[in-house]
């Protein structure tokens, strides 16, 4: 009995290239899944001080 053909990549490339290989996609905001928990709270309270001090400087500005 004659092997069995295991594995061809016959076409395969001009398949995936008729309609483009795309990157992948990235969101605009990474998860923080994972990263340091005293970098977080910082980071979230840093975000926070930030957010009023524009705030403030549109008030004055105003």
């Amino acid at each position: 009995m004659a092997k069995s053909k295991n594995h061809t990549a016959h076409n395969q490339t001009r398949k995936a290239h008729r309609n483009g290989i795309k990157a992948p996609k990235t969101n605009l905001i990474k998860s923080l899944k994972g990263v340091d928990s005293k970098f977080r709270k910082n980071q979230k309270f840093a975000r926070a001080g930030t957010i009023k001090a524009i705030a403030e400087a549109k008030a004055a500005a105003a």
